[in-house]
């Protein structure tokens, strides 16, 4: 149970700095995308999920702390994390700088080849999608 405390943690500090990342105050879409995601795909539960975004908890750690919890996760859980993250910077439908700029460190943290990053980019505008459905006019 702590480890996953310890996972959802970890998790919720990452999206935060995307979302940090993006210059804009945080839409309401992105806390509820990052808490279905850590439910749905992270396999988190609602109780985990609270206990690890306490302040508590995650106002104690900073970015390196986040860089390295990250390469320490999982080859698998790497790249949902960076899948989840790239997710909420592509809820309004573009990156910024700053948010390339995060996802690239997390990407180099983990260590993850260009080609799954790529994947995790096609995974996340899926998701992005699946949340906000783009209706197109012919």
């Amino acid at each position: 149970m702590e480890q996953d405390i310890q996972r959802a943690t970890l998790w919720f500090l990452t999206a935060r700095a995307m979302a940090a990342a993006s210059g804009a105050q945080a839409s309401d879409t992105q806390p509820s995308a990052a808490g279905l995601f850590a439910q749905a795909v992270l396999g988190l539960s609602e109780d985990e999920c609270i206990e690890g975004k306490s302040p508590a908890r995650i106002n104690r750690l900073s970015l390196n702390d986040c860089l390295v919890g990250v390469a320490a996760l999982p080859a698998e859980t790497q790249e949902k994390f960076l899948t989840g993250a790239l997710m909420i910077a592509l809820l309004d439908r573009r990156m910024d700088p700053a948010e390339v700029r995060w996802a690239s460190l997390l990407a180099n943290a983990m260590r993850i080849s260009t080609q799954r990053v790529e994947e995790c980019c096609l995974g996340a505008r899926i998701l992005t999608d699946m949340l906000h459905p783009v209706t197109r006019s012919s």
